[in-house]
């Protein structure tokens, strides 16, 4: 006797739950260490755009408008480029990762990147001295 198969849509629809005041719906399937659901092999996110909206363009990656990875709700889900994704994913950043303001006053833009003026600073500070020591140490 063969064994009926579960379409992997309804399948699919056991791994989330809706949360009600974001309006995420929340992946309760495997998490991959990155914190993107897991379903047969995809990320919960792309399956679920494929799923509800349709094949997922050449080129372009799906991004959660929700800014949680573990959602899977299609009405949070936007297909752009790489390139976009990152520049969002970087916008969306208050503080460089030593927590100095990305403000106006102490931040410029470089070759397309955001640099902190005070880490710039330090670092410059830093290498002087180090270059300093190391006359000392070897003097040509």
């Amino acid at each position: 006797m063969r064994r009926k198969t579960v379409p992997a849509a309804v399948r699919f629809e056991r791994h989330y739950i809706p949360e009600p005041n974001s309006g995420c719906w929340l992946w309760i399937g495997k998490i991959s260490n990155r914190g993107y659901g897991c379903f047969d092999n995809h990320m919960a996110h792309r399956f679920a755009y494929e799923l509800f909206v349709g094949p997922i363009p050449d080129g372009l990656v799906v991004d959660h408008q929700c800014n949680n990875s573990a959602c899977v709700n299609p009405d949070h889900l936007k297909a752009m480029t790489q390139s976009a994704n990152v520049r969002r994913y970087s916008d969306k950043k208050l503080f460089c990762p030593k927590g100095h303001p990305y403000d106006e006053r102490n931040t410029y833009v470089n070759r397309g990147h955001r640099t902190c003026r005070i880490c710039t600073s330090k670092a410059g500070v830093v290498w002087a001295r180090r270059k300093r020591e190391a006359k000392r140490v070897f003097p040509l």
